[in-house]
């Protein structure tokens, strides 16, 4: 394992004999983070999909591939293209390599006529809004 501040190479598992870091709390985070991942996991799997969102917010771990993935997935169920597409690219940025979201996206993207079917219900989607605002 590395140390998250300078990078090193870890030779105690509670702190960086380089910076001196304490990892201890580090390896909580991500703990915890891997525990939110999983719940978000388990209601996405009973289409809770609203409870997912929240508890797949990376607010702990920002760099869980896995939790981004699974979000964006989500975001596109929902008909949240930009938002899912938004987090599929970070996540590919994150780790370019063997990352699923090579796949999510080239999926969108060669398919046209559901990118278009989803882009005019956004559309009317903000029609209606702004007519509902009209009274």
């Amino acid at each position: 394992m590395l140390c998250i501040k300078c990078g090193a190479e870890l030779q105690d598992p509670e702190y960086c004999s380089a910076c001196g870091t304490d990892i201890k709390i580090y390896k909580k985070l991500i703990r915890l983070s891997n525990t939110y991942y999983n719940m978000g996991l388990e209601k996405a799997r009973v289409r809770n999909l609203s409870g997912a969102v929240r508890d797949l917010r990376l607010k702990l771990n920002k760099e869980h591939i896995s939790a981004r993935n699974l979000l964006g997935l989500i975001y596109f169920e929902t008909g949240e293209v930009v938002s899912a597409l938004t987090e599929w690219i970070i996540s590919k940025n994150l780790e370019p390599n063997k990352n699923i979201a090579d796949e999510y996206i080239r999926e969108v993207q060669n398919n046209p006529a559901r990118l278009e079917t989803i882009n005019q219900t956004i559309k009317k989607y903000n029609q209606s809004l702004l007519y509902c605002q009209q009274g």
